[in-house]
């Protein structure tokens, strides 16, 4: 125990060569990590808003469509998303047009769905209960144009991120027209 004691005492517990390579071999490992989890969050985030950005420019883009759209409509929207997204992966766009009708059986006010059509792997809705929750008020008589997107991200480095699928939904009012009608004005299919 005396030994110990005087060891400590002595120069040699004073001495701090080499410190700084004790230091650097502790603090490098978490400087990695930290730039490399800074770069992974930095890129998710910027993913995520080129997402919504590229789902709010297709949404604006059939809100102010004055003729029928179509398939090929449809099929080119899916390209310009993924061209805006900047990432031409697994993305998936679906287009949904509802409409607020009186029930005439009930003589109520009832949300109704009058199209929808999806590419990239996104069904078709059958029926207005999957968008509910994410419909804002539609006056009697008006339409609303409803865009959802799907966009795959994956990390470039593995610090705790998982693989993820950024889900978008843009609301629109059609602008200069008072629907937005699939394939002819009139037909529902």
């Amino acid at each position: 125990m005396k030994n110990v004691k005087s060891l400590l005492r002595s120069p040699f517990a004073r001495k701090e060569d080499g410190s700084l390579s004790v230091e650097a071999v502790i603090i490098l490992p978490i400087l990695v990590w930290a730039i490399t989890a800074t770069f992974v969050f930095w890129d998710a985030f910027r993913t995520l808003n080129a997402s919504q950005k590229a789902t709010y420019a297709v949404a604006d883009m059939l809100s102010r469509e004055e003729t029928a759209v179509d398939a090929n409509y449809l099929t080119s929207a899916h390209e310009l998303f993924n061209f805006l997204a900047g990432e031409a992966g697994s993305n998936a766009i679906r287009v949904s047009v509802v409409t607020r009708v009186t029930d005439p059986v009930t003589n109520t006010d009832v949300t109704q769905l009058v199209w929808s059509k999806g590419l990239g792997g996104m069904v078709d809705h059958t029926d207005v209960s999957a968008l509910a929750n994410r419909l804002p008020r539609i006056g009697l008589g008006e339409q609303m144009i409803v865009v959802e997107t799907e966009q795959e991200w994956t990390p470039a480095f593995s610090v705790g991120l998982a693989s993820y699928r950024f889900r978008e939904t843009a609301v629109s009012r059609p602008r200069f027209s008072p629907q937005l009608c699939w394939t002819t004005c009139g037909s529902t299919t």
